[in-house]
């Protein structure tokens, strides 16, 4: 059914990008796989394969095609999110392979989807993204903890804070809205400390949640 040489086939629209990603030393960088005309038709293949899948065994070459695919189609997640409505199942199956030897593009599109999938699965699969060697990763895992109300979201966020990296400043924005939505008392002293930093987008975020807590404390006592 998946033949080389059936138009329809995930092999066939998998090798097609891969000849138009490869031609004319194309720059993968950015949202370069925007420029793809041919989006629609892999598509479908993707998701004949993983209903086909239903009722036989996955192959090692259609999980990584699956995956690779997943991985290039960062920008709509329209992949993602079509596995996730249409076979839940298959999305938990898909992430256990991608912790394994998926593209850190196609886990934190898997981790987003997850806060959607009810059950200690998908709470332990998150888990185990919370911990992945890519920050942006780790980064969606611990927001959808915080979002399905996990015990370990706070304790996550509050780790994310102090881990060094490139992407910190990200990682601690995101940690201030994980532990507000959390209602976390060890929101406040971080608070404090991102309205001091001199990174202009965490202190701007922080400046936004003093004055949106100092608002809702006015409106509390009836001053408008």
């Amino acid at each position: 059914m998946h033949d080389l040489n059936s138009e329809t086939s995930l092999s066939f629209q998998t090798h097609r990008f891969r000849d138009w990603a490869a031609a004319d030393a194309k720059p993968q960088e950015g949202q370069w796989e925007c420029d793809y005309d041919a989006w629609p038709a892999w598509h479908r293949a993707v998701l004949v394969c993983v209903a086909d899948h239903v009722s036989r065994p996955w192959s090692f070459d259609d999980i990584e095609q699956v995956l690779y695919a997943i991985a290039r189609d960062n920008d709509t997640q329209y992949l993602a999110r079509e596995i996730r409505m249409r076979q839940p199942e298959t999305l938990l199956f898909l992430t256990r392979a991608a912790l394994a030897h998926g593209e850190a593009q196609a886990r934190w599109q898997l981790a987003v989807e997850l806060e959607m999938v009810a059950g200690e699965a998908s709470e332990h699969l998150l888990l185990a993204l919370a911990t992945d060697e890519d920050e942006y990763v780790r980064r969606r895992a611990i927001r959808s903890l915080t979002a399905i109300g996990s015990a370990a979201a706070e304790e996550l966020a509050w780790a994310a804070w102090y881990r060094p990296g490139e992407h910190q400043e990200w990682a601690r924005m995101s940690a201030l809205e994980c532990l507000r939505q959390l209602k976390s008392e060890r929101l406040r002293p971080l608070l404090a400390e991102a309205l001091r930093d001199t990174r202009p987008f965490l202190r701007q975020q922080a400046e936004r949640m003093r004055d949106e807590e100092l608002k809702w404390a006015k409106a509390s006592l009836g001053g408008g």
